[in-house]
């Protein structure tokens, strides 16, 4: 993820498109599209997954400089409500775990101790026996994997959560929008919104003074 530097607002104008790939958490690759493109007389470069804009879209973008580009790491299309996020970007919160996390967890414990009491049932002479050395088995497994993997995935996500939330900021999308957008997490990373954003004004937002507005 990339360090929130500059943002803009106004309409697109995309010269170029290419099909290329697109590296995710520096191992994973993904078909994507890199484009060029022109807004408030600026050249910029993207790169998601897909790109739906139409020329003279309204769009406000979140950008970095790098390499002397001016590289788009998010964008709103206000014209179509539709917003796009880097794949690797991590919507994360509450509901996540008692929907997602949780409930899934529940069933790898259930359905691990389940085979695990058949496993030990046939190399033991007492069903209660296998029950008790299956649970015990159970819970120091859980334990390690909970140290060994959970600890650190957690640390992960909880990182990429605290990006993610300060780009999403920027956008003055309501928790309304972060809720909606949490339930459809496509792989794509890209969001119709269902409740519109209001568009700001047709000038660069990125002076410290305009980004300390969209936080209040």
């Amino acid at each position: 993820m990339f360090e929130v530097k500059q943002m803009i607002e106004g309409k697109i104008f995309i010269h170029h498109r290419r099909d290329e790939m697109l590296t995710l958490f520096h191992r994973h690759e993904v078909l994507g599209q890199y484009f060029k493109c022109f807004i408030n007389a600026q050249n910029f470069t993207g790169h998601f997954v897909e790109v739906h804009v139409q020329p003279a879209d309204q769009v406000r973008m979140v950008y970095i400089q790098k390499n002397g580009q001016n590289k788009i790491i998010a964008m709103l299309n206000h014209t179509q409500q539709v917003l796009h996020l880097h794949p690797s970007t991590i919507i994360f919160s509450r509901w996540s775990w008692m929907h997602r996390i949780i409930p899934n967890l529940i069933k790898i414990i259930a359905l691990s101790l389940i085979l695990l009491t058949g496993f030990f049932f046939l190399v033991s002479t007492s069903f209660e026996r296998a029950v008790q050395e299956a649970t015990l088995f159970s819970f120091w497994g859980l334990l390690l994997a909970s140290i060994l993997v959970g600890l650190p995935m957690l640390a992960f996500y909880s990182y990429r959560r605290a990006q993610t939330r300060k780009l999403l900021h920027l956008f003055a999308l309501s928790p309304a929008h972060l809720l909606d957008m949490e339930k459809l997490n496509p792989p794509s990373r890209i969001y119709p919104l269902a409740k519109p954003v209001e568009s700001l004004t047709n000038t660069s937002i990125s002076s410290p003074d305009n980004i300390r507005k969209l936080y209040k």
